[in-house]
């Protein structure tokens, strides 16, 4: 790696003896980080990460992916259970970064589509994500970011997906947030044990709320434009009844013509609010 300067006497060249593509950091890099780790845990600013070795971790983990030590800490990166999980936005930018292309082919709260090209070899590929996907996978909830963000959280997952597939050796073992522990994680929010406790809480919830292919039965009565309504809408009535959504979708799906006359009048209400 070279810096250059241009002078009077021409361009001169400057070896830095940092090599971020080098197995192991040196002595003089773990000194540098060991200072950083401290400073990071000394000022209270990520308590999320925990101690100074939790920091440590985020920040070697950053290297071998090429990204600085502090975009890691402020959110680039996550480590839960010894599995890393890289920001969206940090993914994309890493995949764009080492050259390689992302074309968006369409993005809504019901499909995201990505289409990836390698600058060296000229490889193409095509992937997509759903909402149906998210559905069938038990990951949306009430008040989630499914709920509230499906277009950014379609994107999310597609992105992952041609990473792993086509960009394997940008990401390296990286996971898109929130793939690794079935929940959302807010940057620098709850460390690794907290994490754990409550992947465990989603677990039992998901048992709750009964089979996914009853979410997919409920969303094949709408149209594709009104499925995000339509999740919000049963979020609504599972809330007024205290139903868990399997308990919402069994009474729902006993009167298919009351269903759609009551949604259409919830929809309606809703839009002249908006309006309003």
């Amino acid at each position: 790696m070279t810096l250059a300067l241009a002078g009077d006497a021409g361009e001169q060249k400057y070896v830095v003896p940092y090599n971020p593509k080098s197995m192991a950091p040196s002595e003089h890099e773990m000194m540098v980080f060991h200072t950083m780790a401290e400073q990071a845990v000394t000022s209270k600013m990520y308590k999320g990460i925990g101690d100074q070795a939790g920091v440590m971790m985020i920040m070697l983990s950053a290297r071998e992916l090429g990204i600085p030590p502090m975009q890691s800490l402020n959110g680039g990166l996550n480590i839960i259970n010894g599995k890393v999980e890289i920001s969206a936005r940090m993914m994309n930018a890493l995949i764009r970064k080492s050259g390689h292309q992302i074309k968006v082919v369409s993005s809504n709260d019901i499909e995201c589509v990505l289409q990836g090209r390698r600058c060296d070899s000229g490889e193409t590929l095509t992937t997509s994500f759903t909402y149906n996907e998210a559905v069938k996978a038990g990951l949306v909830k009430p008040n989630g970011g499914w709920t509230k963000w499906p277009k950014d959280m379609c994107f999310a997952r597609a992105l992952s997906r041609l990473a792993r597939q086509l960009f394997s050796d940008v990401i390296g073992m990286g996971y898109v947030e929130g793939e690794i522990s079935g929940i959302e994680i807010k940057p620098m929010e709850a460390a690794s044990t907290e994490i754990q406790e409550h992947a465990v809480e989603k677990e039992v919830t998901l048992e709750e709320e009964g089979d996914p292919e009853y979410i997919e039965k409920f969303l094949s009565y709408f149209e594709n434009g009104d499925k995000f309504l339509a999740m919000e809408y049963l979020d609504l009535v599972m809330k007024h009844f205290s139903w868990t959504k399997f308990q919402a979708i069994q009474e729902l799906l006993k009167d298919e013509k009351r269903l759609f006359l009551k949604f259409q009048a919830w929809k309606d209400k809703v839009k002249k609010t908006e309006e309003g």
